[in-house]
């Protein structure tokens, strides 16, 4: 396949735009929260106390995230302040990214305070170990609430299922990055990219190292690509065949 860099460039800018935005640190300050109040208490595995965090503290946050045990529980109180809320949707972002995690309440009694406790391992079906940024947000007839906040899965992430699948991601990719450019194959390439980005980003999350804060997976995801891209346009070229 031919270079086509106007190809190239015009797919690309919008990429670097998105890049450019997400290169600042994700939120690493507080833990906040709008229109609600919330209070999290973590048990250990012996049901001791681990660790807690509010609403508006420092804790939550990237420096300090909340943590708990897989093997533990967490209790969560929460209000929603001066509102009555009603057929309420609500739902949860895990780095920015929509999760099966969301529902619906018609909270016909008005209630404005709640709480639960939660076993840690049963919202897997694996165990996890790292850091993690969360956000979510519910809204409904009366008013809404929003927040977000770090939180750390204590642990040895070495022979989690998440660590093995990102470095298995990150060799394919590699793999594939190869193919696209030996082969100047754009699909092998950008496929490559982001197997390449992805496993990266698991990789750094299980080992609760996150440079560019909650924007790092998708700052790898989209460097990926580009790469990808890059690889596919750059690929060597293949000697003409002889006879």
């Amino acid at each position: 396949m031919r270079p086509v860099p106007r190809r190239l460039l015009a797919s690309a800018a919008p990429l670097l735009a998105l890049l450019l935005a997400l290169l600042l640190p994700g939120p690493a300050g507080a833990f906040p929260l709008s229109g609600c109040t919330l209070t999290l208490n973590s048990t250990d595995a012996s049901g001791a106390p681990f660790d807690t965090a509010a609403g508006g503290d420092a804790s939550g946050s990237m420096d300090d995230p909340f943590l708990v045990e897989w093997d533990g529980s967490v209790r969560w109180e929460g209000t929603t302040g001066s509102q009555v809320i009603t057929n309420t949707a609500w739902q949860v972002d895990v780095f920015y990214l929509p999760t099966p995690l969301r529902g619906g309440d018609a909270n016909a009694a008005g209630d404005q305070q709640g709480s639960d406790d939660l076993d840690v391992g049963a919202t897997a079906p694996f165990r996890l170990a790292g850091l993690f940024f969360v956000s979510g947000s519910m809204s409904g007839d009366g008013g809404s609430c929003s927040g977000s906040g770090w939180f750390k899965i204590a642990g040895d992430p070495i022979g989690t299922a998440p660590f093995g699948a990102g470095i298995g991601a990150a060799l394919l990719g590699l793999a594939l990055l190869y193919v696209g450019w030996s082969r100047r194959s754009w699909s092998a390439g950008v496929l490559g990219g982001f197997l390449l980005g992805m496993g990266l980003a698991m990789v750094l999350i299980t080992i609760s190292v996150l440079p560019l804060g909650a924007a790092t997976p998708l700052v790898l995801l989209g460097l990926g690509v580009l790469a990808g891209m890059v690889a596919a346009w750059l690929g060597r070229r293949r000697a003409p065949a002889v006879g």
